[in-house]
């Protein structure tokens, strides 16, 4: 069997510094994305459940996902709500 992502993408890290550079310049942008795909995983939804309660398309939430995009505070609002969550935003020193 092969290796899962999590495997590929640590092996990636550690032996290549090209790699490694850009996931670095994108850490955050990844991180947000999964803390929006964690809350629609822990409501039980798909992307396309998670739309029609936004009253909104597919691709938009596909685009919240994947991080490329950094969304308004209105529309996290509305992510948060059709997933049961809250947003909680920090800054940190």
């Amino acid at each position: 069997m092969g290796k899962n992502i999590e495997q590929k993408h640590s092996e990636m890290l550690k032996n290549d510094p090209e790699y490694a550079g850009a996931y670095a310049e994108m850490k955050d942008e990844f991180q947000f994305a999964g803390e929006l795909i964690r809350a629609r995983i822990r409501a039980g939804l798909t992307q396309q459940q998670v739309a029609e309660k936004m009253g909104t398309r597919q691709s938009t939430v596909a685009r919240l996902e994947s991080g490329s995009a950094m969304p308004s505070l209105r529309s996290l609002q509305r992510y948060a709500h059709a997933t049961g969550s809250k947003v909680k935003i920090s800054l940190e020193g």
